[in-house]
């Protein structure tokens, strides 16, 4: 099963993605969910993530910001 994380800065969105999408009958594991880049920074670092979902711009480190760090 692929690993998917969900980043978000706004509460209701993240929790809203984590909750409607039937992960485990799509075949996919929802690992967790990071209020923003740094967050979902340290749960990737321990956990082998398949798919991020993440906003654009959020305090601290935005989803771009991110990106860019987790392909280094």
């Amino acid at each position: 099963m692929c690993k998917v994380l969900v980043v978000d800065d706004e509460r209701i969105i993240r929790e809203g993605i984590a909750k409607v999408i039937p992960w485990e009958e799509l075949g996919y594991t929802l690992v967790g969910t990071a209020a923003n880049g740094v967050e979902a920074y340290k749960i990737i670092k321990k956990n082998s993530i398949d798919i991020i979902i993440t906003d654009i711009k959020m305090p601290g480190m935005g989803g771009l910001e991110l990106i860019a760090k987790v392909k280094e």
